[in-house]
């Protein structure tokens, strides 16, 4: 299936603007003389009814087969994007039995691309795809008519919208080198006590904790403590031999080395009750022969791009071994405390004890099923630990002030920087996303979003944490770009 070259979620809005921009008008959209055109129109209606009972007729209409467990899948992408207007074709994914739609929210502002592909006998539709965090090729609409202060403004009511519909809860902060440009909070950090999000409130920022363990191992590599190049047979000697002996720090920095197990659900059952590094590592050491695609037989270092938290639990680990502290004394005291983070937290006794911490609300439970629109608590602090793969709490301003020292070679040299933000594999540094244009992380997890990105060309911050989960602040953060970044 032609699907696979781009990221398709198969399991997953134009507000006016009132500054007259003509070319931010989604409604110029004209639909192709195709054969899948009436069913993609029948589709945009029943879809932005959000019922029930017309998307189970269109399904069943047009759908070859599941007509109800695919009528219940849409509604879970309206959460995320609400209503939608068609902007353009894919050229893709323009064939004779294949549309690819890019769509955009009518309030959200976010991109998405619906994909329908029509039977040999196109008669009905037998696959369908949805792509999200991705935007449609070509010129997209401009706001450079728009003073810098008009941007901000428009942004300002664009957010308050969101939050008025219950969209996002949470922070953003935007800012371009030294000038803070703008920093806001929306929503409740605690539904049960009606306690306020504010600039002091913790998030959970989930995997953009990675880049406080990189930071952490470079630390120590400039500090002549361990070099990228160690083997981790050295710090982990009882890690089976075969693997260890090939595996270096850089692999595990880079998710290259191939070990990943949190697709075997016996394993993320031990992971969960781990309450140590150590605990950790025994749940990798258990069910290492489990590791997945057959990798574990004749091991060999897989030497490309393979996301996996196991590595960084393995990292967090080295860490431990070679300062001689704990993963949270060792970040709290060469980072957090160095920066006057007040509002960070690698300790989960520490961050228990702040007042001030957002919990998650999502409309999926934590194995990621839809629950109907509903949002429920999903609290994801425990009184164990926090991971060093994806457990540090943060607030907005405080990442700024990381980020912002980092660039400055406050933390680490200027060398060891470019070595951090250089691009090992495919989209990725040292702990670090590295793209064309940004370079940043993100973290995601059921009621839990963090965009924490950097533009060098044009020296802007975009910080965005959302206790509403991952597509409540994405959406956000891809409309900021629009609006603040130059487009081609």
């Amino acid at each position: 299936m032609r699907f696979s070259t781009k990221t398709i979620f198969l399991s997953l809005v134009l507000l006016a603007l009132g500054v007259g921009l003509k070319a931010n008008e989604a409604t110029d959209f004209k639909w192709p003389e195709h054969k899948i055109t009436p069913i993609f129109k029948n589709f945009i209606g029943a879809y932005n009814s959000n019922d029930p009972d017309k998307l189970l007729a269109f399904t069943s209409a047009h759908f070859e087969k599941d007509f109800e467990k695919i009528a219940a899948y849409w509604p879970s992408v309206f959460a995320d994007f609400g209503q939608i207007e068609p902007y353009s074709i894919d050229e893709e994914y323009a064939e004779e039995n294949l549309m690819g739609l890019w769509c955009q929210g009518k309030q959200t502002k976010g991109w998405v691309m619906i994909i329908f592909r029509m039977n040999m006998e196109s008669s009905k539709i037998d696959a369908k795809g949805v792509v999200r965090g991705d935007r449609p090729p070509g010129k997209l609409p401009s706001y450079e008519e728009l003073s810098s202060e008009e941007k901000i403004n428009y942004l300002e009511g664009y957010i308050e919208d969101l939050v008025e519909l219950d969209r996002f809860s949470g922070a953003v902060l935007i800012a371009k080198g030294e000038d803070i440009l703008f920093n806001k909070s929306y929503g409740e950090s605690n539904k049960k006590l009606k306690s306020k999000n504010d600039s002091a409130t913790s998030f959970n920022i989930a995997s953009t904790s990675k880049t406080f363990t990189a930071i952490s191992i470079a630390l120590l590599a400039e500090r002549g403590m361990l070099a990228f190049s160690d083997k981790i047979d050295k710090y982990i000697p009882e890690y089976p031999k075969d693997i260890s002996s090939q595996l270096s720090i850089h692999h595990l920095l880079t998710h290259s080395s191939g070990i990943e197990l949190d697709d075997y659900e016996p394993f993320n059952d031990q992971k969960d009750k781990a309450k140590s590094m150590e605990d950790l590592l025994q749940a990798q050491l258990m069910h290492i022969d489990s590791m997945n695609e057959g990798r574990r037989k004749d091991f060999q270092v897989l030497n490309e791009f393979d996301y996996s938290n196991e590595n960084f639990d393995l990292l967090g680990l080295i860490i431990e071994r070679v300062s001689g502290l704990s993963y949270a004394e060792f970040v709290e005291a060469n980072i957090l405390e160095v920066l006057d983070m007040k509002s960070s937290f690698a300790s989960a006794e520490k961050l228990i004890a702040f007042q001030n911490r957002a919990i998650g609300y999502s409309t999926r439970n934590t194995e990621g099923e839809f629950l109907g629109g509903k949002r429920v608590e999903n609290d994801r602090v425990k009184p164990h630990f926090l991971r060093p793969d994806g457990g540090i709490y943060s607030s907005v301003s405080d990442l700024y002030t990381y980020f912002k020292a980092i660039n400055q070679d406050k933390l680490v040299s200027a060398n060891m920087k470019e070595t951090i933000f250089k691009r090992h594999f495919k989209r990725y540094g040292y702990g670090f996303e590295v793209f064309d244009h940004k370079i940043g992380h993100r973290g995601v997890y059921s009621g839990v979003g963090s965009h924490f990105n950097y533009y060098p060309a044009s020296d802007y911050y975009i910080i965005i944490l959302s206790n509403y989960g991952a597509m409540a602040g994405s959406v956000i953060n891809d409309h900021i770009e629009d609006v603040i970044l130059p487009r081609n």
